[in-house]
């Protein structure tokens, strides 16, 4: 029916653009970058991520959202500029800029709401650069 309708030739045009529209998705598709399931970390957990050991990611917590950082090895390895933010979630030092003690830690109290949006901020440019669907536990994160 379709034969006749658009003529042979016109319908053996389509179905060869559409086989090679669903050949070009499927390789997109096994291609894209590498998806992993919703996972949950302890401190502990995410504290093995650092940068210190070659095998393991890096990664990097921010308002309780945890991002693959390897790809910025130079900054977030061993030595890089911003290796204090590894393997933690250090959410008030991305706004404070104590990068010791006290400041390394996801604890926003009594920071300013123009603090807190800035340190939003910062989780959506992580967002744009950098891989990240993982998520700390609520539950796990107030026992520390």
């Amino acid at each position: 029916m379709a034969g006749k309708i658009l003529g042979m030739p016109t319908f053996i045009f389509l179905l060869g653009i559409s086989a090679v529209f669903v050949a070009l998705i499927a390789a997109l598709l096994r291609f894209s970058p590498e998806t992993h399931s919703p996972r949950l970390f302890t401190v502990e957990e995410l504290a093995l991520y650092n940068g210190t050991d070659e095998g393991l990611p890096i990664l990097l917590g921010i308002l309780g959202s945890v991002f693959d950082v390897t790809k910025g090895k130079s900054h977030y390895g061993t030595g890089g500029g911003y290796n204090h933010f590894s393997g933690r979630d250090a959410s008030r030092a991305f706004v404070s800029g104590n990068f010791t003690g006290d400041g390394l830690t996801d604890s926003l109290r009594g920071l300013s709401s123009s603090e807190e949006k800035y340190c939003e901020a910062r989780q959506d440019n992580l967002k744009n650069h950098y891989f990240g669907i993982w998520f700390f536990s609520p539950v796990i994160y107030l026992i520390r």
